[in-house]
């Protein structure tokens, strides 16, 4: 049997339904990979989309900033903000141009 990346799934009853359309050659691949890690089909399919969600999701949370670049973005945010002249007056003034832009 071959290992997959571990995935822990939610506990509990399943009550949500997915439907996926596949070409016939995907749908024996997928059958053959199940078939070798000794997983349901479904369940094969299950584990790779949270697998693929779970490295979505961690990249998503991780920065690619050098870090030197990263300090400087960290203290650039975390700077007092500055007061400039006319844009209380400009945003006033363009209130009610954009849609939704309250």
């Amino acid at each position: 049997m071959f290992a997959m990346a571990s995935v822990t799934p939610n506990p509990g009853k399943m009550e949500a339904r997915k439907e996926v359309r596949l070409h016939r050659a995907d749908e024996e691949r997928i059958r053959a990979a199940a078939a070798a890690t000794g997983l349901q089909e479904a369940d094969f399919i299950r584990q790779a989309a949270l697998s693929r969600a779970q490295e979505v999701e961690q990249r998503m949370s991780l920065s690619i900033l050098p870090f030197e670049a990263f300090e400087a973005f960290r203290v650039a945010v975390e700077a007092p903000g500055e007061v400039v002249t006319g844009l209380t007056r400009a945003a006033q003034a363009s209130k009610g141009l954009l849609k939704d832009a309250d």
